[in-house]
């Protein structure tokens, strides 16, 4: 069940930082998620200046790097859509293999960036996010976490 919980957060993660609609997902620019993202683990760990331009340059190279790939797993996922509602298998069958192929490196880039912010972290930090590290790719709170406190235990 734990592990459940920890890998639907990153799965749910993976899947919106890759492709925030137009105007973004909280009401801004595409970019705004990324501000979002930077206040909340601002907040939430108490991050100094040092570490929020740090946090800041992490995840706006990121965005750079996974840019193309977010268009194309938008129009892939509209293609996809249009497949269910056609009930085309087949086509079906290779955009899920596209989609896939396309999200190991999306997957891959989102890791790298949260392992560069966990790195940036003081050892008080990486305790209080404990095992949450979906936090860190935009996915909230994950096991042992709990909006506004320490991780439970």
């Amino acid at each position: 069940m734990k592990l459940r919980l920890f890998c639907v957060p990153l799965i749910m993660a993976a899947a919106l930082v890759a492709q925030p609609p137009a105007g973004g997902r909280h009401g801004g620019a595409p970019g705004d998620f990324s501000q979002h993202l930077e206040n909340m683990l601002t907040k939430f760990l108490a991050l100094n200046a040092t570490q929020q331009n740090q946090v800041h340059t992490i995840l706006a190279d990121a965005q750079v790097q996974s840019k193309g790939s977010a268009d194309q797993m938008k129009t892939l996922r509209a293609n996809l859509r249009d497949a269910i509602k056609s009930n085309n298998t087949a086509q079906i069958d290779a955009l899920t293999l596209q989609i896939s192929q396309l999200q190991q490196p999306l997957d891959a880039s989102r890791s790298k960036a949260a392992a560069q912010i966990y790195a940036v972290l003081t050892p008080d930090q990486q305790t209080k996010l404990g095992d949450g590290l979906g936090m860190l790719m935009g996915g909230g709170f994950g096991p042992g976490m709990r909006r506004g406190g320490p991780p439970q235990h």
